[in-house]
């Protein structure tokens, strides 16, 4: 049974990395777990990762490939180098640095005060956006 990916899934737009395969790493997933291509993944240790529920998440990266809970395997590719396109959970500025939001579902980012914040940043804005749009950011985990 295929995995189905959220509305607001993360999406490729250019890859980076040294092999231009988005600097894919791989991360240990929990056996008998969905995770949809496109979804935002946080990080535990020792190098785990999970779907991100939001604000405060170390970000792992994006998942590059669907992980099917029947299948097996306990490995899962994961996007960290190049520009994704992301929905937006408030306006946001060209340039300004982007981070997980506390509402997010998969692929929903914010940008915000930095300095007086939990959330950590996963990349920049390309464009000025309003709340619900798309973005293209430039993430290098």
């Amino acid at each position: 049974m295929a995995v189905t990916a959220a509305t607001n899934a993360v999406r490729e737009v250019e890859a980076y990395g040294p092999n231009n395969d988005g600097g894919q790493r791989r991360f240990t997933v929990a056996a008998g777990t969905d995770i949809a291509k496109g979804s935002l993944l946080k990080f535990a240790d020792p190098r785990t990762a999970s779907q991100s529920s939001g604000e405060g998440d170390i970000i792992a990266g994006v998942a590059a490939m669907d992980k099917e809970g029947d299948d097996p395997s306990t490995e899962i590719s994961v996007w960290t180098n190049g520009i994704y396109e992301f929905t937006a959970s408030g306006s946001i500025t060209a340039g300004d640095h982007v981070q997980s939001s506390d509402v997010m579902v998969n692929g929903i980012i914010t940008s915000g005060d930095v300095a007086n914040s939990t959330q950590i940043i996963i990349g920049t804005a390309l464009k000025s956006v309003s709340t619900t749009e798309r973005v293209q950011v430039r993430m290098n985990l």
